[in-house]
């Protein structure tokens, strides 16, 4: 069972999930691929290159696997970690603005970072989200609908 669903208070829903992007993957799948033709050439380093260009990549993946992100009717959760874990929680009601950042490359590929900015937290950044505009819309879709139903 994921954190998200764990943490909801009874009458809660999730109204959205999101996701890490693919793009945490693109240095460490480059670093693996110049390690191995480093291994072709050069056999001992290129090895050594490869061992540590494959953790990189098992990293990478285990970060964004232990990543949960969500909007429910009451609250946004963050979560990042599997042993040692951090998270926010952050109820709607609390949300003054929520800022998305993306670069040129983050808009053709449709990831970038937001910011959740709240009364009584400092502002939480959520690094390499997909579709962040998706999660800003659905944050303020809930903050009205959680209005209209007070």
């Amino acid at each position: 069972m994921s954190y998200v669903s764990d943490s909801l208070g009874p009458g809660e829903t999730i109204v959205h999930e999101a996701t890490i992007h693919w793009i945490v993957y693109f240095w460490p799948i480059v670093g693996t691929l110049i390690s191995l033709v480093a291994a072709y050439f050069v056999p001992f380093y290129g090895l050594i290159l490869l061992a540590a260009a494959c953790l990189w990549l098992a990293v990478a993946w285990f970060m964004s696997r232990t990543t949960e992100l969500a909007v429910t009717s009451r609250k946004v959760v963050a979560k990042w970690g599997f042993i040692a874990r951090s998270t926010i929680e952050q109820r709607l009601e609390k949300v003054d603005s929520v800022a998305v950042d993306q670069t040129f490359l983050g808009r053709v590929l449709d990831f970038g970072n937001v910011t959740i900015h709240g009364t009584g937290i400092n502002a939480t950044p959520i690094k390499s989200i997909a579709d962040p505009l998706a999660f800003r819309r659905k944050v303020e879709q809930a903050i009205e609908a959680r209005r209209d139903v007070g």
